[in-house]
């Protein structure tokens, strides 16, 4: 019998272990929706997939580029608005270069004797790579947070003639622009956007797609962040979704006072058909005839989805959680001091909401906002605003080569988190939103308007106005 009482014992000790062990070990998750993978999971410790060597001496990588047809891309936006000759110049490879220094020379190598060498020299790629900010690294849930949000969202960056050279001359359109972007999808889907003017406009001209070399990825992930790449490959590349955790915010900001401020509700109108919004229209599959924003605001709603390499595609429609969105609820303006290397004095406003499915309350808090940066701007010039992508310390969706220089992503004070009632982190994607859009409005100063950037910013999912403290300091 005593032996027996043993056995037991024992058993019941090992499964408290394997309980306690299981809340650090690495697991799966139940599948969801993503945009680019029915896998979800927990930060996996390595990848189950070969090694990658990095080979710090190599200096040289052709690669590979894909463009792709109506055919394959009938749900492409761009249709509407690009150039009349979009597509005919043909590459077939992108070359990248190591110069002493660090930086980087891309050159795009055309197909046939139509099309001219492109090239974007000396550039510093390392602000295109995730980034766990140092000082949220002794905390590895944030680090993770911020790093898969990074990658998670899309980052395109614009060059302007005297940025980009064309040999050959070959070329009898006159391009005006040229983007390097990391899209939103798993680690190494970039892209590549040629633009050439066009009845006095900038149109697309040019569109491919190519995978940026594993290996130089990790090397420059491992030289941006201090931490091997193998400690978060299979999310990164997986796209594999953290859990659901509290969110310490005291890592991102330090509180000096708060008030509640009085808000108006513009969801009961729409929003104008200008800049994204026009163009990916065609995007929105539910509700398919919306008079006002409130329309969006429910489960039901649908969009296209974002697929590998990167493209949008109606035939696997995006599930939302819109109805979280439902009723704004609160409004709370923080003065704060940023965590950030230079501590930076800004402002952290959060929203209550009120889903209409169960009556559950989400917050949603957007910190390190200096009203300096955000502009004065009439309801026609809204797509001018200043946005930003969920996540912690981001770049912006779009932005100049100078922008994303000036601003690097390691003293960045921004944040913007979802968190339900007990402050445990909900991912944004999932839920159907991308971001913030702000702007002050054109007749009053103190005035500034919220929009809301949905999923793959088809739509505005809200819009919210309210006087701010210290607006004056713009």
């Amino acid at each position: 019998m005593k032996i027996v009482i043993l056995l037991i014992s024992v058993s019941i000790l090992l499964l408290q272990l394997s309980a306690c062990n299981e809340e650090h070990r690495p697991r799966l998750a139940p599948k969801s929706q993503t945009n680019s993978s029915e896998t979800t999971g927990r930060l996996a410790s390595s990848s189950s997939k070969e090694d990658i060597k990095i080979d710090s001496n190599k200096k040289n990588w052709s690669i590979p580029v894909k463009q792709l047809s109506d055919v394959e891309y009938p749900d492409n936006p761009d249709i509407s608005i690009r150039h009349r000759l979009y597509d005919q110049a043909v590459y077939s490879s992108l070359e990248i270069k190591k110069l002493d220094g660090g930086s980087y020379t891309f050159v795009k190598v055309p197909a046939n004797e139509q099309t001219d060498t492109l090239i974007l020299p000396n550039i510093h790629v390392m602000e295109w790579i995730p980034l766990a900010p140092k000082w949220l690294q002794s905390d590895e849930y944030l680090s993770y947070v911020a790093l898969i949000n990074q990658e998670w969202n899309r980052h395109q960056v614009r060059f302007y003639p005297g940025q980009f050279e064309l040999r050959g001359g070959r070329e009898s359109e006159k391009i005006t622009r040229v983007d390097l972007a990391r899209n939103c999808l798993n680690a190494y889907l970039w892209e590549f956007i040629i633009y050439a003017e066009e009845d006095g406009e900038t149109k697309p001209y040019y569109h491919s797609w190519f995978n940026f070399p594993k290996d130089l990825y990790a090397d420059l992930f491992k030289q941006r962040n201090g931490i091997d790449y193998a400690r978060y490959r299979e999310p990164l590349e997986n796209w594999l979704e953290p859990e659901n955790k509290p969110i310490n915010l005291d890592l991102l900001r330090e509180v000096e006072r708060e008030q509640e401020l009085v808000f108006q509700s513009h969801n009961d109108a729409l929003y104008p058909l200008l800049g994204e919004r026009k163009k990916k229209s065609v995007n929105i599959i539910y509700p398919p005839k919306a008079t006002k924003i409130q329309d969006f605001l429910t489960d039901k709603t649908r969009y296209a989805t974002f697929t590998p390499p990167g493209f949008y595609n109606k035939k696997t429609p995006r599930v939302t959680e819109l109805s979280r969105f439902a009723q704004l609820e609160k409004v709370i303006q923080r003065k704060i001091t940023g965590k950030n290397p230079s501590k930076t004095p800004s402002q952290e406003l959060e929203l209550v909401f009120k889903r209409s499915t169960d009556g559950s309350l989400m917050r949603w808090v957007i910190g390190g906002l200096e009203f300096s940066k955000i502009p004065q701007r009439s309801l026609e010039a809204l797509h001018q605003g200043w946005q930003m992508s969920m996540g912690i310390a981001n770049h912006s969706f779009y932005e100049s080569y100078e922008e994303q220089q000036a601003n690097p992503s390691g003293n960045n004070p921004f944040y913007a988190l979802l968190l339900d009632e007990k402050g445990h982190w909900l991912d944004s994607h999932k839920i159907g939103i991308d971001g913030p859009l702000f702007h002050f409005d054109q007749a009053d100063s103190q005035r500034l308007h919220l929009w809301v950037l949905s999923f793959e910013r088809h739509s505005f999912v809200g819009h919210f106005s309210f006087n701010v403290e210290n607006a004056t300091l713009r």
